[in-house]
């Protein structure tokens, strides 16, 4: 098999129940800006990050009549896990974010340490489970055991 065959994820695809106010959503709160012009006959939409980097994924939002959405239960921990995480240098200023745009958070206050590596979790008005964190991930060392090496 070739190596690095998948190198990186292209888009991250996220169910919504309302495109315009989820397009909405996402620039406004996340700082996403929306590929092209916004259509009413529009199901789905490519939003990327500023400066449009390149390696990073684009979120593309799907409207759907599902029920389903985004996240799970974490039984070894007891709480609704996140299955995107947003990295931000500046955890704390995020937080503060989020709740002056109405978004709650797992955690009420957010008070770290110098260096310190952490993140918490967030819903979009969907009910689709998101994260934030600090965590830098570098290229893994070949380490036994260690599922989290790679986080700095």
């Amino acid at each position: 098999m070739t190596a690095h065959l998948v190198p990186r994820i292209a888009c991250i695809e996220i169910p919504v129940s309302n495109l315009k106010a989820s397009v909405e959503w996402y620039t406004r709160v996340l700082g996403l800006s929306l590929m092209g012009e916004l259509q009413e006959s529009w199901k789905e939409a490519m939003l990327h990050f500023p400066g449009n980097p390149t390696g990073v994924p684009a979120v593309y939002l799907v409207q759907t009549g599902s029920p389903d959405r985004l996240k799970f239960y974490n039984t070894n921990y007891g709480y609704t896990q996140s299955i995107i995480d947003f990295y931000t240098a500046d955890l704390a200023g995020f937080h503060r974010h989020l709740t002056e745009h109405g978004v709650a958070t797992n955690r009420e206050k957010l008070e770290l340490k110098p260096g310190e590596t952490s993140g918490f979790g967030f819903m979009d008005p969907d009910g689709n489970s998101l994260g934030a964190t600090n965590a830098v991930l570098t290229q893994p060392k070949k380490t036994k055991g260690k599922a989290n090496a790679a986080v700095v």
